[in-house]
């Protein structure tokens, strides 16, 4: 039961509520494995972007969007930009 229901990508109790007719079926894609090292790294990287963010909303809030801000807030659309491609890269995998 237990490699059933990890081939389907779902824990076993919703495999065995299935199967008693409790809940209905639904066949959802199972979520990819990744590397934990991976997936730190893409937290870490999302923590210091929210920091650089925090930053710009507030010195755009003060006023100083001088010539380091403005660079800033491209450069964060160029990554936003590239992270978006990557996930529809990913998604045609």
């Amino acid at each position: 039961m237990r490699a059933k229901a990890e081939a389907a990508g779902l824990p076993a109790a919703t495999l065995l509520r299935e199967a008693l007719g409790l809940t209905e079926a639904r066949r959802r894609k199972p979520v990819p494995r990744v590397d934990p090292a991976l997936v730190l790294a893409v937290g870490r990287i999302g923590g210091n972007l929210n920091q650089i963010a925090r930053w710009l909303n507030r010195a755009m809030l003060v006023g100083h969007t001088d010539l380091d801000s403005l660079t800033v807030a491209r450069r964060l659309l160029v990554i936003e930009r590239q992270l978006a491609q990557l996930l529809e890269e990913a998604r045609r995998c």
